[in-house]
């Protein structure tokens, strides 16, 4: 009888035995690589003989014909996607293949080809090749096809690449950049914040249009400028443009007076009513953020209906300034998919169990009686309330040995973990998800108790959530890196479930990941917060790179942790917004007169409000996958807050199912 497998029972050391052979192809695949880059194809011809049977062997192929890319024919080309299908490399090689065609102005092959791949469906997506396929078209006479093509890449409001520039040049020299498309793209770089690129389109700009794109960047630096209401007194369409923009940029910073510039301009200007609502909207969202503004926000001739995300934030400040009555009337508002989530269940449970009116806690008992089965942040919550137990709606799967090694001996999973054992992780993934794509469910389940058992944190989990398994936890939710966490939590003394609901939030394990901050690693570290923790703790660190290596990064992450923790009385929920958002925010968000489920559903940025739920919930998930069950907020982090928190006494409650 085959013997089977959990993946919660796979040892965290487990290493696949890797024979003698695999060493010594990855040292000479490794030495292909580097033949094919340094250009010594004589060699690397000898060379690749020895590697058809590697399963990286494709890679060797791909280095070859990309670093000498000016010398492939189509057939070349046609022949590896022919041969490699299966693998991840195809529209890569395509993509280099059509941008040198392109340098070489080999314009009639690179248009055959583009568009043979398009039919295909294996043509990538690049911006260097659309704009020279633009160019392309020109260049073989299809030039109303070429100038909709430079239309197309123009109307965006982010820099173009350079290979835009001779389809631009011939398009402009047609008379194709028009008074109109010249504004257009300046009000587009401006909407997406491209100071750069909208100070260099102002030398498209009409001469009429002159004063007016100086205002409409004025404007948007500096938002106040609309508060000169001389300046911008004439009605135009140009004037309502730049004023919508500019009383929405200046509602980030104070949106009472973008309010009053606002309503200013409405009455005298003819602005579209439905741009004007928007921008009432938008402006409510920046009001709806503070305390002393209901009635402002009340004031706003919006439609409700129209805005859920304003209403929302309505609810939030209604909960703030616990307005009850406003708050379920402002949920019935909503739409029904949002009314029936748990978050609005939870809140229209939390006002009726404050009614006097026994139907109303009736209903509210049912509701978190309801809520209480989910695995959730407000199940959690609600459980709490009713004092029942946590549901963890868990499944298990019994996967048998035979069927994870027949699995890892699949082509492509055979290349991704050769990938992951070379220490190419980018590479890795790609080939990873590419392989995974197509698996059936119980194929992504043994999928992903392979990835655990090679110590491949993020790749189970993420081959879980594309398969929608919500419900495996060990999968989901891997006790990662479990001696560095075990280890670094005792020297700090936090909870270590904490810390693991952390790291699983932040990077999913992920030991190179970065984001588009600059943060690095396992535990999402800024390099001068990293520099800022090994200076105070005599950790040695030297560079932003090494923070890559996961047991450094686990060690700085929790102490960083640590430091948050002591600084908030031990509070994780203040803490884990300080973690996300920064110490000098949470210190402006502070208010003791809210209770805790408040206060974290009032935080002002939806990521920061979504990251403190999830690490609450993802901590009492872990505690329970390392056998110390913990509650969703220990009693001294409600007693932070205010004193009003909601009990419900069960017993006073019959329920007629």
């Amino acid at each position: 009888m085959a013997a089977c497998a959990t993946a919660a029972s796979i040892p965290i050391s487990y290493s696949p035995s890797i024979d003698v052979n695999r060493f010594e192809q990855r040292k000479l695949y490794l030495d292909a690589i580097d033949l094919a880059r340094s250009g010594q194809f004589t060699k690397l011809a000898k060379l690749k003989g020895k590697l058809k049977n590697y399963p990286l062997y494709p890679y060797v192929v791909y280095s070859e014909i990309t670093n000498r890319i000016s010398r492939q024919s189509p057939n070349d080309i046609l022949n590896f996607i022919e041969q490699h299908s299966d693998t991840p490399l195809v529209q890569p090689l395509i993509n280099q293949w059509l941008k040198n065609l392109a340098k070489r102005g080999q314009w009639e092959t690179f248009l055959t080809y583009y568009e043979r791949f398009k039919k295909e469906g294996t043509l990538p997506i690049n911006k260097d090749v659309a704009c020279h396929y633009g160019f392309a078209l020109y260049k073989n006479n299809r030039v109303e096809q070429a100038f909709k093509q430079a239309e197309n890449l123009w109307l965006v409001g982010y820099s173009q690449p350079d290979s835009c520039d001779p389809i631009f040049q011939v398009w402009r020299n047609a008379g194709g950049i028009t008074q109109e498309y010249a504004w257009s793209r300046l009000a587009m770089s401006l909407k997406e914040n491209e100071r750069k690129l909208s100070n260099y389109l102002l030398r498209f700009i009409h001469r009429s249009d002159k004063t007016n794109a100086t205002n409409f960047r004025l404007v948007h630096l500096k938002p106040k400028t609309i508060k000169r209401y001389k300046s911008f007194s004439q009605d135009n369409q140009r004037n309502r443009e730049i004023i919508l923009h500019g009383a929405f940029r200046l509602a980030r910073t104070d949106p009472v007076d973008a309010l009053a510039a606002l309503r200013y301009y409405a009455s005298i200007y003819a602005f579209d009513p439905e741009d004007l609502e928007n921008t009432y909207a938008r402006i409510g969202l920046y009001l709806a953020g503070r305390s002393d503004t209901t009635n402002m926000v009340d004031s706003l001739p919006v439609n409700l209906n129209n805005y859920p995300a304003l209403v929302e934030a309505r609810i939030r400040q209604n909960l703030k300034q616990q307005n009850l009555s406003d708050v379920l009337i402002l949920i019935a508002i909503l739409p029904d998919d949002l009314q029936s989530s748990s978050r609005y269940k939870y809140w229209k449970g939390r006002v009726l169990a404050s009614s006097l009116d026994t139907a109303d806690r009736e209903v509210a008992h049912r509701i978190f009686h309801e809520l209480s089965s989910e695995r959730s942040f407000y199940g959690f919550l609600s459980a709490d309330l009713m004092n029942l137990d946590y549901s963890f709606e868990e499944e298990s799967v019994q996967i048998s040995r035979d069927e994870m090694l027949s699995l890892e001996e699949s082509p492509g999973i055979q290349r991704a973990l050769e990938l992951l054992a070379l220490n190419e992780r980018s590479r890795a993934r790609r080939e990873w998800y590419f392989s995974t794509a197509d698996l059936t469910l119980v194929e992504r389940k043994i999928a992903a108790n392979v990835a655990l058992r090679w110590g491949w944190y993020k790749a189970a989990i993420q081959t879980m959530i594309e398969a929608n398994a919500w419900n495996y936890l060990a999968y989901r939710f891997p006790i990662a890196f479990q001696e560095n966490f075990i280890s670094h939590a005792r020297q700090t003394n936090i909870p270590v479930e904490w810390s693991l609901a952390v790291a699983r939030q932040e990077s999913a394990f992920m030991p190179d990941a970065k984001s588009s901050a600059g943060a690095l690693g396992v535990m999402q570290l800024m390099p001068a917060t990293a520099r800022l923790v090994a200076n105070k703790t005599g950790t040695r660190y030297q560079s932003a790179s090494e923070l890559t290596q996961a047991d450094l990064n686990i060690r700085l992450g929790t102490h960083y942790l640590a430091q948050m923790l002591r600084r908030y009385q031990n509070n994780r929920i203040l803490a884990s917004a300080a973690y996300n958002a920064g110490p000098g925010r949470v210190d402006r968000w502070l208010d003791p007169n809210l209770s805790a489920d408040v206060w974290i559903e009032s935080i002002p940025f939806r990521e920061t409000r979504n990251y403190v739920q999830n690490v609450l919930m993802f901590s009492v998930i872990y505690a329970r996958q390392i056998n110390e069950p913990k509650p969703l907020i220990y009693d001294q982090e409600r007693d932070y807050f205010s004193q009003r928190q909601l009990k419900i006494p069960v017993e006073s409650v019959t329920y007629d199912w």
